[in-house]
């Protein structure tokens, strides 16, 4: 799926596009608000980001597994190699240390991307602060064109930042607030 981004100044404008794009077809899981106020895009119905789309938590923990499964085999190898333990350090010790380090490596990136705001979000977040609101809509790939087109046409007050945010969200239990 493709993700376009947009621009939003007011309620009215972000509230009468939500509800056209529902109108159009698309459901709440495919449309997401980030902004400073998400207890009033909450009390309007509409599906507010969650910190699965406002941070780095996965993409930090895909970067911590990767680190993680290196560091632990190389922690395996290494203890394997040095006969560690008077040599009871064997199959069973490699695997469990390269599984525990795997681990914390994932947790610790997880932990970190938490923090820290979604990478593909960052440019713009300043947008954010300064009162704006942001409508992420998810698509298919041949519907990006036609739908910013219609979008473009009928709320002239919305501003079209991007067409190539992607978020990889796993579970569909992740993708909405309410």
């Amino acid at each position: 799926m493709s993700r376009i981004l947009f621009k939003v100044k007011d309620f009215a404008s972000l509230q009468g596009c939500y509800d056209y794009l529902k109108q159009q077809g698309l459901k709440e899981k495919h449309l997401h608000v980030v902004s400073n106020k998400q207890g009033k895009i909450l009390r309007r119905g509409l599906n507010s980001a969650n910190f699965w789309y406002k941070t780095n938590v996965l993409n930090g923990a895909l970067k911590g597994f990767s680190i993680g499964l290196l560091l632990g085999l190389m922690v395996s190898y290494s203890l394997l190699k040095m006969q560690a333990l008077d040599g009871l350090y064997g199959a069973f010790g490699f695997i469990c240390t390269a599984i525990v380090l795997t681990g914390f490596g994932t947790w610790m990136g997880g932990l970190l991307g938490l923090e820290s705001i979604n990478h593909k979000l960052k440019p713009f977040h300043g947008k954010i602060d300064n009162g704006n609101h942001l409508l992420m809509i998810d698509l298919k790939e041949y519907d990006v064109e036609a739908y910013t087109r219609k979008i473009s046409q009928r709320f002239p007050s919305l501003e079209l930042l991007s067409v190539d945010i992607e978020t990889v969200i796993p579970f569909e239990f992740m993708k909405t607030t309410h």
